[in-house]
């Protein structure tokens, strides 16, 4: 979904509103080998699929959808990534807001991939070392590192296969 139709939320207990979206890696085994997959944004930058955080919708739920929409991926949730934080400028009128974006590792259970074309040219599979470059943001590349890492611990031969 597209990240100009999130609406600011507000914190519990806060008076300050923020964004709020919600993705992550989601990733398969073939030829014994870990992939993940990438979308490429209509500047040509790679990225993890993300979206908006629907009213009344938990995170969690959010990144099922979210990467299901930007990829055509089903996935099943196995682990929380942490979170990341900055700030955006929604719109040429409005200063800039607080954005929070809920990380998931996410294992395919089906689909086939494909972009979602109103708002990514390309969706791919990947190795999941080649994601790690591929990456655009600094901090996207951090959450791939981490997803690496848990993956790692979990089935040490396949992951930088």
């Amino acid at each position: 979904m597209a990240e100009a139709a999130d609406q600011p939320a507000v914190a519990a207990g806060s008076e300050e509103p923020f964004l709020e979206s919600s993705g992550g890696v989601i990733f398969r085994q073939k030829n014994g080998q870990i992939q993940v997959a990438v979308v490429q944004t209509q500047r040509g930058a790679w990225v993890l699929p993300k979206g908006a955080v629907e009213p009344g919708e938990a995170p969690k739920d959010a990144a099922v959808r979210e990467v299901l929409e930007e990829t055509g991926i089903v996935g099943e949730v196995v682990d929380d990534l942490g979170e990341i934080r900055y700030e955006v400028r929604p719109d040429l009128w409005t200063g800039f807001v607080p954005k929070v974006v809920h990380q998931y590792l996410l294992r395919s259970t089906g689909g086939s991939i494909r972009p979602d074309p109103a708002e990514h040219v390309e969706a791919r599979w990947v190795a999941m070392p080649d994601a790690v470059r591929m990456l655009h943001h600094v901090n996207e590349r951090t959450i791939m590192l981490r997803a690496e890492d848990l993956l790692s611990r979990q089935n040490p031969e396949n992951v930088g296969a």
